[in-house]
């Protein structure tokens, strides 16, 4: 049985990797795709004022939300599938989630980045691609605007000079 475990959340990218699962295995009557959304750990200072009962139902929530155009695309296309929602650190997460669910691949959407914005910003796919033993698929969508390719890793490496240099000094 293949299965396939499909990240998703509101983004262009989530879309594409949804066109690319259902084109490349959704002919086969035998594969089930699982989507998957992470929600963020919320913080300990703020965790103090909410029960965990009411944490637990804002993120399912917010997680429904982020996949419900995942879930119509594929209902549309005629294919079975599940949904799950996990916490925690997006790369870990998933490559957890993809094993308990014993998947043999993960097809992920990402933007086209270069090689300085993955190296200052957390991202999923990479660490997907680090960490997981189970066939990472990377479909690329557009590229990410030319602030944010140039803009934000530049903030982020003046920042880490100046740092470096006044830990030098």
């Amino acid at each position: 049985m293949n299965k396939v475990l499909i990240p998703v959340d509101d983004s262009s990218n989530t879309l594409l990797a949804l066109k690319h699962a259902v084109s490349a295995y959704g002919k086969d009557s035998k594969t089930e795709f699982h989507i998957c959304n992470v929600q963020p750990r919320i913080y300990r200072h703020i965790g103090k004022f909410l029960s965990k009962k009411t944490i637990s139902e804002w993120q399912e929530e917010r997680a429904k939300l982020a996949a419900q155009s995942a879930a119509e695309y594929l209902e549309r296309a005629g294919v079975g599938f599940s949904f799950t929602y996990v916490t925690g650190d997006k790369g870990e997460a998933l490559r957890d989630e993809a094993v308990r669910l014993g998947c043999s691949r993960i097809v992920i959407g990402s933007s086209k980045k270069n090689s300085l914005s993955r190296l200052f910003e957390n991202s999923a796919t990479a660490k997907l691609l680090e960490i997981s033993d189970i066939p990472v698929e990377v479909v690329t969508g557009k590229s990410i605007p030319t602030l944010e390719r140039w803009g934000i890793p530049a903030i982020g490496a003046g920042a880490a000079t100046a740092l470096m240099a006044a830990v030098i000094d």
